[in-house]
């Protein structure tokens, strides 16, 4: 993938007179992360989940924060948006928690980002750090797999895709697969394969997707090597790409859509 020589990246797009692309954009990355990671976590509902995470994107505009972390970088993207996530999580905890005295106080006036904005200390749990990069991975492996739908569609070969589909993630015997196709079960096979291959191949785009928009042109190269290894890692330690991928459809809940407005600084 031939990558420009010079342009700005999504953060700095951001950090700058965004548009409302630039925030879809970034929001079309982290939107089904920020949700289930704090829907498991907080034992949620879809809706309060959809309402933590169109805070977290506020208070990531309010606070200037995408702009406070290019300039100091001291952490990965991942883990600012997770310590946010979590911030905002436990605050609304407190509040619940103690809002008849809050209001009291306050008469009702709540400060929903004080103390949440806070770019210089970046700092979560190990294990909810990799509870957002799992959710992140588990995002990433749907937008490949449903984008190899489309691809295998315009190429007018979508019984390819529906054998890998039924197969790996309905669990379906390849048999049956291929007695509802009305295609042989040795042409279903090829055709598992065939997608099995192509989705390494489309994940592996998607990472360096994922590293063009972050990163700046030096930092690229060791960026994407470093994602791919950490993702070849989480892979193996879920028993491969298909075992991830089946797990990943296995865990899915109803999906999150993106809000209609994007925050504005």
């Amino acid at each position: 993938m031939a990558f420009p020589q010079t342009r700005l990246t999504l953060i700095q797009r951001l950090a700058d007179n965004a548009s409302q692309a630039d925030w879809r954009e970034f929001m079309q990355d982290y939107w089904g992360p920020v949700c289930h990671f704090v829907q498991s976590r907080g034992s949620l509902t879809h809706e309060d989940a959809e309402d933590i995470a169109t805070d977290v994107f506020e208070v990531l505009s309010k606070n200037r924060l995408l702009e406070r972390w290019s300039k100091m970088r001291s952490a990965k993207l991942r883990t600012l948006i997770c310590c946010v996530a979590r911030n905002i999580l436990s605050n609304r905890i407190r509040v619940d928690a103690g809002r008849a005295r809050l209001v009291r106080e306050h008469g009702g006036r709540l400060d929903r980002y004080a103390g949440l904005g806070d770019v210089e200390s970046i700092e979560a749990p190990r294990d909810q750090v990799d509870a957002f990069y799992a959710a992140w991975v588990d995002d990433t492996l749907r937008a490949a797999v449903e984008s190899l739908l489309s691809e295998y569609d315009r190429a007018g070969k979508g019984d390819y895709f529906n054998v890998f589909y039924g197969r790996l993630c309905e669990q379906l015997p390849m048999a049956e697969i291929a007695d509802l196709l009305q295609i042989k079960v040795k042409s279903a096979e090829n055709y598992y394969r065939h997608v099995r291959d192509r989705l390494g191949e489309r994940l592996q785009e998607c990472v360096r997707e994922h590293v063009l928009r972050y990163s700046g042109e030096q930092e690229i190269g060791d960026e994407f090597a470093s994602e791919w290894s950490q993702m070849g890692e989480f892979l193996r330690e879920r028993g491969g790409l298909e075992s991830a991928v089946h797990k990943a459809y296995e865990d899915r809940q109803v999906p999150f859509s993106l809000p209609p407005a994007q925050p504005q600084n």
